[in-house]
Protein backbone atom coordinates (compact mmCIF):
# COMPACT_ATOMS: atom_id res chain seq x y z
CA UNK A 1 0.00 0.00 0.00
CA UNK A 2 2.73 2.44 0.90
CA UNK A 3 4.63 1.77 -2.28
CA UNK A 4 1.52 2.23 -4.40
CA UNK A 5 0.69 5.46 -2.63
CA UNK A 6 4.20 6.76 -3.11
CA UNK A 7 4.15 5.81 -6.76
CA UNK A 8 0.94 7.67 -7.30
CA UNK A 9 2.54 10.83 -5.97
CA UNK A 10 4.86 11.00 -9.02
CA UNK A 11 2.02 11.46 -11.53
CA UNK A 12 0.99 14.91 -12.82
CA UNK A 13 -2.52 15.72 -13.99
CA UNK A 14 -2.59 17.06 -17.56
CA UNK A 15 -5.61 19.22 -16.72
CA UNK A 16 -4.46 20.87 -13.50
CA UNK A 17 -0.72 20.34 -13.39
CA UNK A 18 -1.09 18.90 -9.87
CA UNK A 19 -0.45 15.38 -8.54
CA UNK A 20 -3.54 13.14 -8.23
CA UNK A 21 -3.61 11.61 -4.77
CA UNK A 22 -5.61 8.44 -5.27
CA UNK A 23 -7.47 8.48 -8.61
CA UNK A 24 -4.84 8.80 -11.34
CA UNK A 25 -5.94 7.38 -14.72
CA UNK A 26 -4.54 7.27 -18.27
CA UNK A 27 -6.60 8.23 -21.33
CA UNK A 28 -6.33 6.37 -24.68
CA UNK A 29 -4.52 9.44 -26.05
CA UNK A 30 -1.79 8.98 -23.41
CA UNK A 31 -2.59 11.74 -20.91
CA UNK A 32 -2.60 11.23 -17.12
CA UNK A 33 -5.46 12.91 -15.28
CA UNK A 34 -7.47 12.78 -12.10
CA UNK A 35 -10.46 10.49 -12.69
CA UNK A 36 -12.87 12.81 -10.88
CA UNK A 37 -11.78 15.91 -12.83
CA UNK A 38 -11.78 14.05 -16.14
CA UNK A 39 -15.32 12.69 -15.61
CA UNK A 40 -16.52 16.18 -14.70
CA UNK A 41 -14.97 17.53 -17.89
CA UNK A 42 -16.61 14.78 -19.97
CA UNK A 43 -20.01 15.65 -18.56
CA UNK A 44 -19.49 19.27 -19.62
CA UNK A 45 -18.32 18.72 -23.21
CA UNK A 46 -20.60 15.83 -24.09
CA UNK A 47 -18.12 12.97 -23.73
CA UNK A 48 -15.42 14.40 -26.08
CA UNK A 49 -11.77 13.82 -25.29
CA UNK A 50 -10.47 17.23 -24.03
CA UNK A 51 -7.07 16.48 -25.53
CA UNK A 52 -8.27 15.16 -28.89
CA UNK A 53 -11.63 16.67 -29.85
CA UNK A 54 -11.96 14.38 -32.85
CA UNK A 55 -12.73 11.34 -30.69
CA UNK A 56 -15.10 10.45 -27.86
CA UNK A 57 -13.98 9.23 -24.46
CA UNK A 58 -15.77 6.78 -22.17
CA UNK A 59 -15.00 5.97 -18.54
CA UNK A 60 -14.55 2.30 -19.45
CA UNK A 61 -11.53 3.15 -21.62
CA UNK A 62 -9.61 4.75 -18.77
CA UNK A 63 -6.71 2.83 -17.25
CA UNK A 64 -6.37 3.10 -13.47
CA UNK A 65 -2.82 3.73 -12.25
CA UNK A 66 -3.48 2.97 -8.56
CA UNK A 67 -3.15 -0.46 -6.97
CA UNK A 68 -6.05 -2.80 -7.48
CA UNK A 69 -5.41 -4.45 -4.07
CA UNK A 70 -6.37 -1.43 -2.07
CA UNK A 71 -8.50 -2.48 0.89
CA UNK A 72 -9.30 0.97 2.07
CA UNK A 73 -12.91 1.19 3.13
CA UNK A 74 -14.99 3.98 1.62
CA UNK A 75 -15.65 6.87 4.00
CA UNK A 76 -18.94 7.24 5.67
CA UNK A 77 -21.38 9.78 4.19
CA UNK A 78 -20.54 13.17 5.73
CA UNK A 79 -23.16 15.25 7.42
CA UNK A 80 -23.89 18.81 6.36
CA UNK A 81 -22.09 20.32 9.29
CA UNK A 82 -19.15 17.98 9.59
CA UNK A 83 -15.57 18.93 8.80
CA UNK A 84 -15.26 16.23 6.10
CA UNK A 85 -18.27 17.78 4.36
CA UNK A 86 -16.62 21.16 4.31
CA UNK A 87 -13.37 19.69 2.99
CA UNK A 88 -15.27 17.85 0.26
CA UNK A 89 -17.06 21.04 -0.76
CA UNK A 90 -13.81 22.98 -0.85
CA UNK A 91 -12.16 20.23 -2.89
CA UNK A 92 -15.04 20.26 -5.37
CA UNK A 93 -14.87 24.02 -5.75
CA UNK A 94 -11.11 23.82 -6.18
CA UNK A 95 -11.51 21.24 -8.95
CA UNK A 96 -14.11 23.46 -10.63
CA UNK A 97 -11.73 26.43 -10.55
CA UNK A 98 -8.95 24.35 -12.06
CA UNK A 99 -11.21 23.20 -14.91
CA UNK A 100 -12.37 26.73 -15.52
CA UNK A 101 -8.75 27.92 -15.57
CA UNK A 102 -7.93 25.29 -18.20
CA UNK A 103 -10.86 26.41 -20.38
CA UNK A 104 -9.93 30.07 -19.91
CA UNK A 105 -6.36 29.49 -21.05
CA UNK A 106 -7.59 27.63 -24.10
CA UNK A 107 -10.07 30.41 -24.92
CA UNK A 108 -7.31 33.02 -24.45
CA UNK A 109 -5.13 31.39 -27.10
CA UNK A 110 -8.02 31.27 -29.56
CA UNK A 111 -8.86 34.92 -28.85
CA UNK A 112 -5.26 35.94 -29.44
CA UNK A 113 -5.25 34.27 -32.84
CA UNK A 114 -8.53 35.92 -33.80
CA UNK A 115 -7.27 39.31 -32.63
CA UNK A 116 -4.08 38.98 -34.68
CA UNK A 117 -6.11 38.15 -37.79
CA UNK A 118 -8.49 41.05 -37.13
CA UNK A 119 -5.63 43.53 -36.70
CA UNK A 120 -4.07 42.40 -39.99
CA UNK A 121 -7.38 42.82 -41.81
CA UNK A 122 -7.90 46.23 -40.22
CA UNK A 123 -4.45 47.40 -41.34
CA UNK A 124 -5.17 46.28 -44.90
CA UNK A 125 -8.52 48.05 -44.84
CA UNK A 126 -6.92 51.28 -43.61
CA UNK A 127 -4.42 51.16 -46.48
CA UNK A 128 -7.19 50.64 -49.03
CA UNK A 129 -9.23 53.51 -47.59
CA UNK A 130 -6.18 55.80 -47.63
CA UNK A 131 -5.53 54.98 -51.28
CA UNK A 132 -9.14 55.60 -52.22
CA UNK A 133 -9.17 58.92 -50.36
CA UNK A 134 -5.99 59.98 -52.16
CA UNK A 135 -7.45 59.05 -55.55
CA UNK A 136 -10.65 60.90 -54.69
CA UNK A 137 -8.72 64.05 -53.74
CA UNK A 138 -6.70 63.83 -56.95
CA UNK A 139 -9.86 63.51 -59.00
CA UNK A 140 -11.42 66.50 -57.22
CA UNK A 141 -8.27 68.53 -57.79
CA UNK A 142 -8.24 67.66 -61.48
CA UNK A 143 -11.91 68.63 -61.80
CA UNK A 144 -11.37 71.94 -60.01
CA UNK A 145 -8.37 72.71 -62.23
CA UNK A 146 -10.40 71.89 -65.33
CA UNK A 147 -13.28 74.11 -64.26
CA UNK A 148 -10.90 76.94 -63.27
CA UNK A 149 -9.55 76.98 -66.83
CA UNK A 150 -13.04 77.51 -68.25
CA UNK A 151 -13.96 73.90 -69.00
CA UNK A 152 -17.63 73.05 -69.27
CA UNK A 153 -19.52 69.81 -69.11
CA UNK A 154 -20.76 68.41 -72.45
CA UNK A 155 -24.44 69.14 -73.17
CA UNK A 156 -26.97 66.41 -72.54
CA UNK A 157 -28.84 64.76 -75.38
CA UNK A 158 -32.10 66.42 -74.29
CA UNK A 159 -30.69 69.96 -74.34
CA UNK A 160 -29.03 69.37 -77.69
CA UNK A 161 -32.31 68.21 -79.17
CA UNK A 162 -34.23 71.18 -77.68
CA UNK A 163 -32.04 73.99 -79.00
CA UNK A 164 -31.13 72.29 -82.21
CA UNK A 165 -27.47 71.91 -81.31
CA UNK A 166 -27.00 75.58 -80.46
CA UNK A 167 -26.02 74.67 -76.90
CA UNK A 168 -23.12 72.58 -78.15
CA UNK A 169 -21.94 75.44 -80.37
CA UNK A 170 -22.06 77.88 -77.45
CA UNK A 171 -20.05 75.40 -75.36
CA UNK A 172 -17.39 75.22 -78.04
CA UNK A 173 -17.19 79.02 -78.16
CA UNK A 174 -16.78 79.26 -74.41
CA UNK A 175 -14.17 76.48 -74.29
CA UNK A 176 -12.08 77.84 -77.16
CA UNK A 177 -10.37 80.66 -75.17
CA UNK A 178 -8.85 78.08 -72.79
CA UNK A 179 -6.00 77.43 -75.19
CA UNK A 180 -5.36 81.16 -75.50
CA UNK A 181 -5.38 81.90 -71.75
CA UNK A 182 -3.32 79.08 -70.18
CA UNK A 183 -2.04 79.75 -66.63
CA UNK A 184 1.27 81.66 -66.63
CA UNK A 185 2.76 79.12 -64.15
CA UNK A 186 2.50 76.37 -66.77
CA UNK A 187 4.60 78.24 -69.33
CA UNK A 188 8.37 77.70 -69.26
CA UNK A 189 10.42 80.12 -71.38
CA UNK A 190 13.00 78.52 -73.64
CA UNK A 191 15.68 79.69 -76.01
CA UNK A 192 14.01 78.19 -79.08
CA UNK A 193 11.15 75.91 -80.00
CA UNK A 194 8.97 77.87 -77.52
CA UNK A 195 5.80 76.17 -76.37
CA UNK A 196 2.72 76.91 -78.36
CA UNK A 197 0.39 79.51 -76.91
CA UNK A 198 -1.75 77.92 -74.23
CA UNK A 199 0.27 74.68 -74.10
CA UNK A 200 0.00 73.15 -70.62
CA UNK A 201 3.46 72.18 -69.41
CA UNK A 202 2.29 71.10 -65.96
CA UNK A 203 1.22 67.66 -67.22
CA UNK A 204 2.86 64.95 -69.28
CA UNK A 205 0.90 64.55 -72.56
CA UNK A 206 -1.38 61.55 -72.49
CA UNK A 207 0.20 59.81 -75.49
CA UNK A 208 3.67 60.06 -73.92
CA UNK A 209 2.32 58.89 -70.57
CA UNK A 210 0.61 55.91 -72.21
CA UNK A 211 3.92 54.90 -73.80
CA UNK A 212 5.74 55.24 -70.47
CA UNK A 213 3.04 53.19 -68.72
CA UNK A 214 3.19 50.36 -71.25
CA UNK A 215 6.97 50.26 -70.79
CA UNK A 216 6.48 50.24 -67.02
CA UNK A 217 4.38 47.07 -67.33
CA UNK A 218 7.29 45.30 -69.06
CA UNK A 219 9.94 46.61 -66.67
CA UNK A 220 7.95 45.78 -63.54
CA UNK A 221 7.80 42.13 -64.61
CA UNK A 222 11.58 42.11 -65.07
CA UNK A 223 12.00 43.76 -61.67
CA UNK A 224 9.92 41.07 -59.97
CA UNK A 225 12.12 38.43 -61.59
CA UNK A 226 15.22 40.15 -60.19
CA UNK A 227 13.60 40.37 -56.76
CA UNK A 228 13.03 36.60 -56.74
CA UNK A 229 16.65 35.90 -57.74
CA UNK A 230 17.93 38.16 -54.97
CA UNK A 231 16.65 35.71 -52.32
CA UNK A 232 19.72 33.62 -51.49
CA UNK A 233 20.69 30.97 -48.98
CA UNK A 234 23.72 31.38 -46.72
CA UNK A 235 25.70 29.01 -48.92
CA UNK A 236 24.84 31.01 -52.06
CA UNK A 237 25.79 34.28 -50.36
CA UNK A 238 29.18 32.94 -49.29
CA UNK A 239 29.84 31.50 -52.75
CA UNK A 240 28.88 34.68 -54.60
CA UNK A 241 30.79 36.91 -52.19
CA UNK A 242 33.91 34.89 -52.87
CA UNK A 243 33.30 34.94 -56.63
CA UNK A 244 32.78 38.70 -56.63
CA UNK A 245 35.97 39.31 -54.69
CA UNK A 246 37.94 37.13 -57.13
CA UNK A 247 36.59 39.01 -60.16
CA UNK A 248 37.08 42.54 -58.80
CA UNK A 249 40.28 42.22 -56.79
CA UNK A 250 42.38 41.44 -59.82
CA UNK A 251 44.51 43.89 -61.76
CA UNK A 252 42.73 47.11 -62.68
CA UNK A 253 42.55 48.40 -66.23
CA UNK A 254 43.00 52.09 -67.06
CA UNK A 255 41.51 53.53 -70.24
CA UNK A 256 42.24 57.09 -71.42
CA UNK A 257 39.21 58.55 -73.18
CA UNK A 258 39.47 61.74 -75.18
CA UNK A 259 42.46 63.70 -76.36
CA UNK A 260 45.75 63.65 -74.50
CA UNK A 261 45.77 67.47 -74.46
CA UNK A 262 42.30 67.67 -72.90
CA UNK A 263 41.87 68.93 -69.36
CA UNK A 264 42.00 66.10 -66.85
CA UNK A 265 38.83 65.20 -65.02
CA UNK A 266 35.95 62.76 -65.48
CA UNK A 267 32.81 64.33 -64.00
CA UNK A 268 30.19 61.70 -64.88
CA UNK A 269 29.99 58.08 -66.02
CA UNK A 270 26.90 56.10 -66.99
CA UNK A 271 26.26 52.57 -68.19
CA UNK A 272 24.36 52.58 -71.49
CA UNK A 273 21.32 50.37 -70.98
CA UNK A 274 19.52 48.26 -73.55
CA UNK A 275 15.89 48.95 -74.43
CA UNK A 276 13.40 46.45 -73.01
CA UNK A 277 11.71 46.44 -76.44
CA UNK A 278 14.66 44.52 -77.94
CA UNK A 279 13.26 41.27 -76.46
CA UNK A 280 16.20 40.68 -74.14
CA UNK A 281 18.82 40.67 -76.92
CA UNK A 282 22.16 41.67 -75.39
CA UNK A 283 25.20 42.59 -77.43
CA UNK A 284 28.30 44.55 -76.48
CA UNK A 285 28.34 46.68 -73.34
CA UNK A 286 28.93 50.43 -73.46
CA UNK A 287 29.55 53.34 -71.13
CA UNK A 288 29.42 57.10 -71.75
CA UNK A 289 31.49 59.63 -69.83
CA UNK A 290 31.75 63.40 -69.66
CA UNK A 291 34.22 65.85 -68.19
CA UNK A 292 36.06 69.15 -68.37
CA UNK A 293 36.93 68.71 -72.06
CA UNK A 294 33.32 69.64 -73.02
CA UNK A 295 32.85 66.28 -74.71
CA UNK A 296 30.99 63.04 -74.08
CA UNK A 297 32.81 59.84 -75.00
CA UNK A 298 30.98 56.59 -75.88
CA UNK A 299 33.18 53.58 -75.13
CA UNK A 300 32.64 49.91 -76.05
CA UNK A 301 33.71 47.97 -72.95
CA UNK A 302 33.49 44.61 -74.74
CA UNK A 303 35.78 45.50 -77.66
CA UNK A 304 37.81 48.17 -75.88
CA UNK A 305 37.20 50.81 -78.55
CA UNK A 306 35.83 54.37 -78.57
CA UNK A 307 32.56 54.41 -80.52
CA UNK A 308 31.94 58.15 -80.74
CA UNK A 309 33.05 61.53 -79.41
CA UNK A 310 30.15 63.91 -78.88
CA UNK A 311 31.29 67.52 -78.97
CA UNK A 312 29.55 70.88 -79.07
CA UNK A 313 28.96 71.57 -75.37
CA UNK A 314 29.68 75.09 -74.17
CA UNK A 315 30.85 73.97 -70.73
CA UNK A 316 31.79 70.97 -68.62
CA UNK A 317 29.66 67.90 -69.33
CA UNK A 318 28.18 67.09 -65.93
CA UNK A 319 25.41 64.56 -66.70
CA UNK A 320 25.15 61.75 -69.25
CA UNK A 321 22.76 58.92 -70.09
CA UNK A 322 22.31 56.47 -72.93
CA UNK A 323 20.21 53.64 -74.29
CA UNK A 324 20.59 51.15 -77.13
CA UNK A 325 17.25 51.41 -78.96
CA UNK A 326 17.98 49.17 -81.97
CA UNK A 327 20.73 46.77 -82.96
CA UNK A 328 22.29 49.63 -84.96
CA UNK A 329 21.54 52.86 -83.07
CA UNK A 330 21.87 54.19 -79.53
CA UNK A 331 20.56 57.47 -78.09
CA UNK A 332 22.81 59.57 -75.84
CA UNK A 333 21.63 62.46 -73.68
CA UNK A 334 24.03 65.00 -72.15
CA UNK A 335 23.78 67.99 -69.86
CA UNK A 336 26.48 70.63 -69.50
CA UNK A 337 27.32 73.57 -67.26
CA UNK A 338 26.12 76.03 -69.91
CA UNK A 339 22.56 74.84 -69.13
CA UNK A 340 22.02 73.00 -72.42
CA UNK A 341 20.50 69.53 -72.80
CA UNK A 342 21.47 67.64 -75.94
CA UNK A 343 20.23 64.42 -77.54
CA UNK A 344 22.44 62.49 -79.98
CA UNK A 345 21.87 59.55 -82.27
CA UNK A 346 25.00 57.36 -82.37
CA UNK A 347 25.41 54.46 -84.82
CA UNK A 348 26.73 51.25 -83.27
CA UNK A 349 27.91 49.28 -86.29
CA UNK A 350 30.43 51.79 -87.62
CA UNK A 351 32.07 54.57 -85.62
CA UNK A 352 33.06 58.02 -86.76
CA UNK A 353 32.18 61.53 -85.63
CA UNK A 354 30.68 62.44 -89.01
CA UNK A 355 28.00 59.75 -88.55
CA UNK A 356 26.80 61.07 -85.20
CA UNK A 357 23.64 63.19 -85.41
CA UNK A 358 22.63 65.91 -82.98
CA UNK A 359 18.87 65.41 -82.77
CA UNK A 360 18.29 68.59 -80.79
CA UNK A 361 19.32 70.81 -77.89
CA UNK A 362 17.35 72.88 -75.39
CA UNK A 363 18.22 75.45 -72.76
CA UNK A 364 17.11 74.99 -69.17
CA UNK A 365 15.61 78.20 -67.85
CA UNK A 366 16.23 81.42 -69.75
CA UNK A 367 19.77 82.48 -69.10
CA UNK A 368 19.15 82.19 -65.35
CA UNK A 369 22.15 79.97 -64.60
CA UNK A 370 20.05 76.80 -64.37
CA UNK A 371 22.16 73.69 -65.04
CA UNK A 372 21.11 70.04 -65.38
CA UNK A 373 21.95 67.87 -62.36
CA UNK A 374 20.80 64.64 -64.02
CA UNK A 375 19.86 63.49 -67.52
CA UNK A 376 17.92 60.29 -68.21
CA UNK A 377 17.03 58.84 -71.60
CA UNK A 378 13.75 57.18 -70.68
CA UNK A 379 13.32 53.44 -71.15
CA UNK A 380 10.36 53.98 -73.52
CA UNK A 381 12.50 55.84 -76.07
CA UNK A 382 12.76 54.70 -79.68
CA UNK A 383 14.51 56.04 -82.76
CA UNK A 384 11.35 57.82 -83.91
CA UNK A 385 10.19 59.08 -80.52
CA UNK A 386 12.51 59.65 -77.56
CA UNK A 387 11.79 61.00 -74.06
CA UNK A 388 14.47 62.64 -71.93
CA UNK A 389 13.93 63.51 -68.25
CA UNK A 390 16.19 66.23 -66.83
CA UNK A 391 16.53 67.49 -63.27
CA UNK A 392 17.30 71.21 -63.11
CA UNK A 393 19.29 72.96 -60.40
CA UNK A 394 16.34 75.36 -59.95
CA UNK A 395 14.28 72.51 -58.46
CA UNK A 396 12.50 71.51 -61.66
CA UNK A 397 11.80 68.23 -63.42
CA UNK A 398 11.86 68.77 -67.18
CA UNK A 399 10.54 66.28 -69.73
CA UNK A 400 11.79 66.71 -73.30
CA UNK A 401 10.40 64.93 -76.33
CA UNK A 402 12.02 64.17 -79.67
CA UNK A 403 9.41 63.49 -82.31
CA UNK A 404 8.97 64.38 -85.95
CA UNK A 405 12.53 65.75 -86.12
CA UNK A 406 11.86 68.20 -83.30
CA UNK A 407 13.27 68.26 -79.77
CA UNK A 408 11.16 70.30 -77.37
CA UNK A 409 10.07 70.71 -73.78
CA UNK A 410 6.69 69.09 -73.09
CA UNK A 411 6.52 69.09 -69.27
CA UNK A 412 7.89 71.41 -66.59
CA UNK A 413 7.31 70.41 -62.96
CA UNK A 414 8.52 73.00 -60.44
CA UNK A 415 9.08 72.18 -56.79
CA UNK A 416 8.29 74.53 -53.94
CA UNK A 417 9.98 77.91 -53.85
CA UNK A 418 13.44 77.85 -52.32
CA UNK A 419 14.13 74.18 -53.16
CA UNK A 420 17.07 73.54 -55.48
CA UNK A 421 18.11 70.16 -56.85
CA UNK A 422 21.63 68.78 -56.57
CA UNK A 423 21.14 65.26 -58.01
CA UNK A 424 18.55 62.97 -59.58
CA UNK A 425 17.86 59.36 -60.55
CA UNK A 426 15.13 57.33 -62.31
CA UNK A 427 13.50 54.22 -60.84
CA UNK A 428 14.06 50.96 -62.78
CA UNK A 429 10.31 50.92 -63.60
CA UNK A 430 10.53 54.32 -65.30
CA UNK A 431 7.58 56.02 -63.54
CA UNK A 432 9.32 57.28 -60.39
CA UNK A 433 11.93 60.04 -60.33
CA UNK A 434 14.02 60.72 -57.21
CA UNK A 435 15.50 64.20 -56.80
CA UNK A 436 18.09 65.18 -54.18
CA UNK A 437 18.05 68.74 -52.86
CA UNK A 438 20.68 71.11 -51.53
CA UNK A 439 19.03 70.90 -48.10
CA UNK A 440 19.33 67.13 -47.68
CA UNK A 441 15.76 66.26 -48.69
CA UNK A 442 14.92 63.47 -51.12
CA UNK A 443 11.80 64.14 -53.21
CA UNK A 444 10.03 61.15 -54.77
CA UNK A 445 8.07 62.15 -57.89
CA UNK A 446 5.30 59.98 -59.30
CA UNK A 447 5.51 60.69 -63.03
CA UNK A 448 2.12 59.09 -63.59
CA UNK A 449 0.42 61.80 -61.54
CA UNK A 450 3.19 64.43 -61.96
CA UNK A 451 3.17 65.02 -58.20
CA UNK A 452 5.49 64.50 -55.24
CA UNK A 453 4.59 61.14 -53.67
CA UNK A 454 6.88 61.51 -50.67
CA UNK A 455 9.59 63.65 -49.05
CA UNK A 456 12.43 62.05 -47.08
CA UNK A 457 14.67 64.17 -44.87
CA UNK A 458 18.22 63.29 -43.85
CA UNK A 459 21.94 64.03 -44.19
CA UNK A 460 21.71 66.79 -41.53
CA UNK A 461 20.72 69.34 -44.16
CA UNK A 462 23.77 68.76 -46.41
CA UNK A 463 23.28 68.59 -50.21
CA UNK A 464 22.64 65.14 -51.67
CA UNK A 465 25.32 64.60 -54.30
CA UNK A 466 24.36 61.13 -55.58
CA UNK A 467 21.31 58.84 -55.75
CA UNK A 468 21.09 55.19 -56.79
CA UNK A 469 18.05 52.89 -56.92
CA UNK A 470 18.50 49.12 -56.69
CA UNK A 471 17.43 47.02 -59.66
CA UNK A 472 14.70 45.32 -57.64
CA UNK A 473 13.26 48.78 -56.91
CA UNK A 474 13.18 48.38 -53.12
CA UNK A 475 16.17 50.40 -51.88
CA UNK A 476 17.36 53.94 -52.59
CA UNK A 477 20.90 54.90 -51.58
CA UNK A 478 21.92 58.54 -51.16
CA UNK A 479 25.20 60.22 -50.24
CA UNK A 480 25.99 63.76 -49.16
CA UNK A 481 28.86 66.17 -49.57
CA UNK A 482 28.82 66.62 -45.78
CA UNK A 483 30.05 64.25 -43.08
CA UNK A 484 26.76 62.33 -42.79
CA UNK A 485 26.80 58.58 -43.57
CA UNK A 486 25.27 56.94 -46.62
CA UNK A 487 21.50 56.69 -46.21
CA UNK A 488 19.54 53.61 -47.33
CA UNK A 489 15.83 54.34 -47.81
CA UNK A 490 13.02 51.80 -48.10
CA UNK A 491 10.99 52.99 -51.08
CA UNK A 492 8.02 50.80 -50.13
CA UNK A 493 7.63 52.37 -46.69
CA UNK A 494 9.20 55.76 -47.53
CA UNK A 495 11.45 55.72 -44.49
CA UNK A 496 15.12 55.36 -43.57
CA UNK A 497 16.01 51.69 -43.16
CA UNK A 498 19.80 51.80 -42.61
CA UNK A 499 22.91 53.96 -42.68
CA UNK A 500 26.47 53.14 -43.75
CA UNK A 501 29.48 54.83 -42.21
CA UNK A 502 32.23 54.49 -44.84
CA UNK A 503 35.69 53.40 -43.64
CA UNK A 504 38.27 56.13 -43.16
CA UNK A 505 40.16 55.09 -46.30
CA UNK A 506 37.18 56.02 -48.54
CA UNK A 507 36.78 59.73 -47.80
CA UNK A 508 33.77 61.77 -48.85
CA UNK A 509 31.42 59.50 -50.81
CA UNK A 510 30.25 61.11 -54.04
CA UNK A 511 29.09 58.19 -56.17
CA UNK A 512 26.88 55.13 -55.58
CA UNK A 513 25.72 52.21 -57.72
CA UNK A 514 23.85 48.94 -57.14
CA UNK A 515 24.89 45.86 -59.10
CA UNK A 516 22.61 44.47 -61.86
CA UNK A 517 20.90 42.03 -59.46
CA UNK A 518 20.50 44.41 -56.52
CA UNK A 519 22.73 42.25 -54.29
CA UNK A 520 25.67 44.61 -53.75
CA UNK A 521 26.27 48.36 -53.43
CA UNK A 522 29.44 50.10 -54.59
CA UNK A 523 30.35 53.49 -53.15
CA UNK A 524 33.30 55.67 -54.15
CA UNK A 525 35.06 58.55 -52.46
CA UNK A 526 38.17 60.58 -53.06
CA UNK A 527 40.33 57.75 -51.70
CA UNK A 528 38.91 54.39 -52.80
CA UNK A 529 35.87 52.34 -53.80
CA UNK A 530 34.17 49.75 -51.57
CA UNK A 531 31.58 47.06 -52.33
CA UNK A 532 29.21 46.05 -49.54
CA UNK A 533 26.37 43.51 -49.25
CA UNK A 534 22.75 44.63 -49.50
CA UNK A 535 20.89 44.23 -46.15
CA UNK A 536 24.25 43.51 -44.49
CA UNK A 537 25.46 46.99 -45.30
CA UNK A 538 28.52 47.15 -43.03
CA UNK A 539 30.07 44.00 -44.50
CA UNK A 540 32.55 44.96 -47.24
CA UNK A 541 33.37 42.14 -49.68
CA UNK A 542 35.73 44.03 -51.97
CA UNK A 543 38.05 47.03 -51.57
CA UNK A 544 39.20 48.45 -54.87
CA UNK A 545 42.46 50.28 -55.40
CA UNK A 546 42.99 53.82 -54.24
CA UNK A 547 41.78 56.52 -56.60
CA UNK A 548 42.84 60.13 -56.95
CA UNK A 549 40.34 62.94 -57.24
CA UNK A 550 40.30 66.71 -57.09
CA UNK A 551 41.81 69.04 -59.67
CA UNK A 552 45.44 69.91 -59.48
CA UNK A 553 47.37 73.05 -58.74
CA UNK A 554 45.64 76.34 -58.09
CA UNK A 555 42.30 74.87 -59.16
CA UNK A 556 42.28 72.21 -56.44
CA UNK A 557 38.84 71.76 -54.95
CA UNK A 558 38.06 71.89 -51.25
CA UNK A 559 35.64 68.97 -51.67
CA UNK A 560 37.04 66.42 -54.17
CA UNK A 561 34.53 64.77 -56.44
CA UNK A 562 34.32 61.19 -57.65
CA UNK A 563 33.24 61.24 -61.26
CA UNK A 564 30.93 58.26 -61.00
CA UNK A 565 30.89 54.50 -60.51
CA UNK A 566 28.92 51.99 -62.61
CA UNK A 567 28.40 48.23 -62.76
CA UNK A 568 28.40 46.06 -65.84
CA UNK A 569 27.89 42.45 -66.79
CA UNK A 570 24.93 40.16 -66.20
CA UNK A 571 25.43 39.89 -62.46
CA UNK A 572 26.50 36.94 -60.33
CA UNK A 573 24.55 33.79 -61.17
CA UNK A 574 24.94 30.22 -59.99
CA UNK A 575 27.20 29.44 -62.94
CA UNK A 576 29.35 32.53 -62.29
CA UNK A 577 28.20 35.41 -64.46
CA UNK A 578 30.42 38.22 -65.67
CA UNK A 579 30.53 41.38 -63.58
CA UNK A 580 32.70 44.50 -63.68
CA UNK A 581 32.95 48.00 -62.19
CA UNK A 582 34.12 51.25 -63.78
CA UNK A 583 34.91 54.51 -61.95
CA UNK A 584 36.03 57.94 -63.09
CA UNK A 585 37.58 60.75 -61.07
CA UNK A 586 37.83 64.50 -61.29
CA UNK A 587 41.52 65.28 -61.72
CA UNK A 588 42.34 62.06 -63.58
CA UNK A 589 42.11 61.36 -67.30
CA UNK A 590 41.66 57.57 -67.32
CA UNK A 591 38.64 55.59 -66.27
CA UNK A 592 39.48 52.62 -64.08
CA UNK A 593 37.94 49.18 -64.72
CA UNK A 594 37.88 46.17 -62.42
CA UNK A 595 36.82 42.76 -63.69
CA UNK A 596 37.47 43.67 -67.34
CA UNK A 597 40.13 41.76 -69.21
Amino acid sequence: MASNSNASQTFTCALTGLTPLTDAVVTPSGYICSRKLLLTKLSENGGMDPFDTSRTLDESTLVDLTSSNSAVAPPRPPTATSLPSLLTQISTEFDTVLLELYDTRKSLEETRRELSSALYQNDAAVRVVARLVRERDEARGALEEFLAKGGVAPPTAASAATDGGEGAKRSEKRAAPVEEDAPPSSKKPRSNNDAAVGEDLSKIPQDTLNTMTSTWEILSKNRRTIAKKSKRSKEQIAKQDKLLAEKLNGEEKKVNLGKSTAKAGVLCVAKISTSCHLNGVRGDEYIVSGGHDKQAIVYNVTSGQIVATLSGAGGDVTAVSGMVVTDKVMLIGTGSSDGLVRLYSVPIASGGDDEVQLLGSEQLGKGEGVVPVSVVVHFSSTVESATVIVGGSDGSVNVFKFSESRFKLITYLKSEDGINFSSGCIHPDGLIYAAGTTTGKLLIYDLKTQAVAGTLEGHDGSPINCISVSENGYHVATSSSGDSPIHIWDLRKLKLSATITPPSDVGTVASLAFDPMGLYLAYSGEESTKVCVVKDWDRVVSSLSKTKTGTKGNNAQAAPTCGGVVWGGKGLEEDGGKVWIAAGCDGEKPIRFWGVE
